[in-house]
């Protein structure tokens, strides 16, 4: 039987023999033969021993029984148990089966290392009671019900509880329910996820529910129905939220009918190009209520690109709006009569020439001067000035058409813009119902007074082929009006020469006052209005004259627009001036800063920049103590670009550079970002009678707000009361200037003034 015994199983028989032989006790194994064709059968031997009468073993009786088919039989079936645990192995979910005692009968590798249970256990013997209670009462439901069941588990998981949703389906054997099958698949990280994700959209929600607007998603088309719209809408329209959302209204509905047509291109301009688009319109709340808002937003599209909706935010802006509106109003307007200022009046001279070279029309220009505002001053005081100023700007407004501009140009020179006349003679038929009301007398404090005008007439294109032209013509023919006689009318004629050699005059008193080294700068205090201590000085031109002594700049004024001597104007007062800081510097005296006025004149060369860096470096001073202050006319014209460039490279090296007039209509808010500006100096006819116009006080809170929210000091010019200073003080100006805190003093009075300054608490009458 050896022989044939399969050799792998022959050990194992020897061995089992050898047990078993010394006391000849029976014993049955399974094993292998080899057939003479070198086939395997598997056989159960059962081996038994015969004894003597000494109770040897004498003899073996063996019994070999085919059981080949069985083995085969157990062996495919344990083939199909090792492919079923290698496929259960293999998920990382939990999967296990249950008999209807609850004892574990299988389960996969997860189950096995995370829950720790082996065959044969039960639930109690792996949880908490209370936990296999819960798995225990699930189970008896599956198999009662004989229905599939999925269910939320807490399951201990190498000792840390873990959220599973479980699938539990009857066991089913012979059609008979044996027992439980259950798969879990481990969801904490998701649960946690969500849970966070709750909490974060709830935390957006009351964010977004409490922003000072509406966020919205809508249809990407007119009218814009409302997907979603936040509760800050109630606050921004007055209607709630809900409105929206149930279509009871739409966007459109609230937008005003002539800013609609703006949005639909904005929107309609943002999803074709697939870009943000940011609009500043008008709504009518339900109270009926206008208001200004600001909509950002843009388009969301699907894989293809098609537009799905419209997401974006809307914002009340109303109160910026007006404030801006109330400055850009009061940079373009005259602040006493409400008139367009020389800014907006030469804006619209050029808008009315380009529409009548289209139309081939003609465009007449009156300019005004009032012959007796002076007199009513001195004699009435500036109250009746100022009435006079505002009766004169209504009859002017009076007597001319709708289409006609009237503007203030400034003191008592008004001028008039009539577009699209034909003739000479039509001008001539409107000039005279503005003469007539001219002359027309009115009631001021119980006085009746008069005030007749000169009036300077052009025509274009007659008498100019630009809107420059036509002006200088208006102003020769103004000055031949006043000079033969108030209260007359002068159509421009070319015979008009008498203001050509008044600018002559100034331009030769200007070279000659250059060449003979005849300018001298004179210093005004510009003080701290909070301390009341001195800040430095701004140096204003003055000019020896041999025959008059010392003369004001307005003597020479034709010669700051000249070219050539603007700029030799500017270098000797620079060359005076810096020579003046190096002296009070080696003598240690604090004077602050000196600024200085820049003419247009001296950008045209290209150069101003280095030409004052150049002489700040030859005299010695640092670069930190000059201010250059540009006046209005600078920003106009094409010498803008020069202006920029000269700025930037000055500022660069420390200069501060300060816009002057500010609010006057000359000086913009679009200079204060073109520009790097540090000062803005508040222009004196807005601190004239900031104690008794309203209009004048809230202009220059909002200048004075400007320059708190841009970071820009703020000086007021004009000073002259102490209840100018305190108002201007309380308000946040920074710095005064002006006859109350020192009129302008030649430069050897400087030390001195410096030596003798006290602050406030130490000068009566002051702050």
């Amino acid at each position: 039987m050896e022989d044939i015994t399969h050799p792998e199983d022959a050990p194992g028989n020897a061995q089992l023999l050898a047990q078993h032989l010394p006391s000849g006790t029976p014993f049955q194994i399974e094993k292998r033969y080899v057939r003479p064709d070198g086939s395997l059968i598997w056989c159960a031997v059962n081996m038994s021993f015969v004894r003597d009468e000494a109770a040897h073993v004498v003899s073996m009786i063996a019994i070999a029984q085919d059981i080949n088919d069985r083995k085969l039989a157990e062996d495919k079936a344990w083939a199909s148990h090792n492919l079923l645990q290698s496929v259960i192995d293999s998920v990382q979910d939990l999967i296990f089966v249950k008999d209807r005692e609850g004892r574990y009968v299988l389960m996969n590798r997860y189950a096995a290392e995370g829950c720790g249970v082996q065959e044969g256990q039960r639930d109690y013997d792996l949880v908490p009671h209370d936990i296999a209670e819960s798995f225990i009462e699930i189970d008896r439901l599956v198999m009662a019900s004989g229905q599939s069941l999925a269910v939320e588990e807490v399951v201990p998981i190498h000792g840390e509880l873990r959220t599973f949703q479980t699938i539990k389906v009857p066991w089913r054997q012979n059609g008979d329910i044996v027992g439980v099958i259950g798969v879990a698949r481990d969801l904490t990280e998701r649960f946690e996820a969500e849970a966070r994700l709750r909490a974060s959209e709830q935390q957006l929600a009351a964010l977004i529910d409490n922003l000072p607007g509406a966020v919205y998603t809508c249809v990407p088309s007119a009218p814009w129905l409302l997907t979603y719209v936040s509760d800050g809408a109630e606050a921004l329209t007055g209607y709630p939220a809900a409105d929206f959302m149930e279509q009871k209204l739409t966007w459109a509905d609230l937008v005003h009918p002539g800013d609609l047509a703006s949005l639909e291109a904005a929107i309609a301009h943002s999803i074709e190009a697939q870009l943000p688009f940011s609009l500043t319109y008008r709504i009518t709340t339900r109270e009926g209520e206008e208001r200004w808002v600001n909509e950002r937003g843009k388009g969301v599209y699907d894989a293809s690109g098609a537009p799905i909706l419209l997401e974006g935010f809307v914002s009340d802006v109303t109160a910026q709006w007006q404030a801006e509106e109330r400055i850009r109003w009061a940079a373009q307007h005259d602040p006493l009569t409400g008139l367009p200022n020389r800014r907006l009046f030469q804006d619209r001279l050029e808008e009315a020439l380009r529409r009548a070279a289209a139309a081939g029309r003609k465009v007449g220009l009156l300019l005004l001067d009032l012959d007796h505002l002076k007199k009513v001053n001195d004699t009435l005081g500036h109250d009746a000035g100022d009435a006079l100023l505002q009766t004169v700007a209504d009859q002017l407004i009076q007597s001319v058409r709708s289409s006609d501009t009237v503007a203030r140009n400034g003191g008592d020179e008004f001028a008039i813009i009539l577009p699209g006349l034909e003739s000479e003679r039509e001008m001539w038929s409107h000039i005279g119902p503005v003469l007539g009301r001219l002359q027309e007398p009115f009631s001021h404090s119980g006085r009746v007074m008069a005030c007749g005008a000169s009036m300077g007439a052009s025509l274009w294109p007659d008498h100019g082929d630009d809107a420059e032209t036509l002006l200088k013509q208006a102003d020769i023919a103004l000055y031949a009006a006043k000079t033969t006689g108030r209260g007359k009318v002068m159509m421009f004629e070319p015979a008009m020469r008498a203001e050509a050699q008044r600018r002559t005059t100034m331009l030769s008193l200007a070279r000659a006052a250059v060449d003979e080294h005849r300018i001298e700068p004179f210093y005004q205090p510009k003080v701290f209005l909070d301390s009341g201590k001195l800040a430095g000085f701004e140096a204003l031109l003055r000019w020896r004259n041999p025959q008059a002594g010392i003369e004001l700049p307005s003597t020479i004024q034709a010669a700051f627009e000249d070219p050539s001597l603007g700029i030799a104007l500017g270098q000797q007062m620079h060359d005076v001036v810096f020579a003046d800081m190096r002296r009070w510097l080696d003598t240690g005296l604090n004077f602050g800063h000196v600024g200085i006025n820049v003419s247009t004149a001296e950008f045209l060369g290209g150069d101003l920049a280095e030409r004052v860096l150049n002489r700040l470096k030859a005299a010695g001073v640092p670069p930190h103590f000059l201010e250059l202050e540009v006046t209005e006319t600078v920003f106009l014209g094409w010498s803008s670009p020069f202006v920029e460039r000269a700025l930037r490279t000055l500022s660069a090296e420390g200069v501060k550079i300060a816009l002057d007039d500010f609010g006057t209509g000359y000086a913009s808010l679009s200079h204060l970002k073109q520009f790097p500006v540090d000062v803005i100096k508040i222009d004196r006819s807005f601190v004239h009678d900031l104690a008794h116009n309203a209009d004048d006080t809230a202009i220059l809170q909002a200048v004075l707000n400007l320059g708190k929210s841009l970071n820009i000091t703020t000086v007021a010019e004009g000073v002259e009361t102490e209840t100018q200073a305190s108002y201007l003080r309380a308000q946040g100006c920074v710095l005064g200037q002006g006859f109350l805190f020192g009129r302008p003093t030649m430069k050897t009075l400087i030390p001195n003034l410096i030596a003798s300054w006290r602050p406030p608490s130490t000068r009566p009458g002051i702050l």
